[in-house]
């Protein structure tokens, strides 16, 4: 039988220190707790919006036509509530004006849900496409397709067709950029009027 060699030195072990005592709660307080801790996102408080716009106008004194710059504050509501009462007292909480600020809004959204419909899963509207190929229209080969300035030549329309189409032909091989086409496609709600 082998005895072990020792190597002079005890290992003392300490006794393991307990949790220090915490305060009794209920489950419920748990709970709240564990809820609290979690990573909430407040929301962001809207800021205000400065918006300065142009109007022309005829002068009814002169009937001399006029331009005015003017400016608005606008803060969007922070809470679903505070557009409601927003909305009401702007339209004095008449059910018909209300109606009528709503129904373009209402419209809008049945066009587009049928715009993605008409264009279907695979397919992107042709302002999506066109948005996002605009950026290879100034590097070679394709820039030097187009030779003649918009406008200066009835030959521009031709080039620019033929540039979209060479373009294209290119990157309909290249999936990552035809997954970011279908991607965008996909997160437009846009319901813009009939493109040519």
């Amino acid at each position: 039988m082998k005895k072990k060699k020792s190597e002079g030195s005890i290992a003392v072990l300490d006794p393991p220190v307990s949790n220090p005592v915490k305060p009794l709660t209920t489950n419920q307080e748990s709970r709240k707790v564990k809820q609290m801790s979690k990573t909430e996102t407040v929301p962001a408080v809207p800021q205000a919006e400065e918006i300065e716009k142009k109007v022309k106008f005829f002068d009814l004194a002169t009937f001399e036509l006029k331009e005015a710059t003017f400016k608005a504050s606008f803060t969007p509501p922070a809470t679903f509530d505070e557009a409601v009462s927003a909305l009401n007292s702007l339209m004095r909480s008449d059910p018909e004006k209300m109606k009528a600020a709503l129904t373009p809004i209402l419209r809008d959204a049945a066009v587009a849900s049928q715009k993605k419909i008409a264009v279907g899963e695979n397919g992107a509207p042709k302002k999506i496409v066109l948005d996002y190929i605009k950026n290879y229209r100034d590097i070679p080969p394709f820039s030097s397709i187009v030779t003649t300035e918009k406008g200066k030549s009835k030959d521009w329309k031709g080039q620019y067709d033929l540039q979209t189409v060479r373009i294209l032909e290119e990157i309909k091989n290249v999936p990552f950029i035809v997954n970011a086409i279908k991607a965008a496609a996909a997160l437009s709600t846009a319901s813009d009027e009939d493109e040519d």
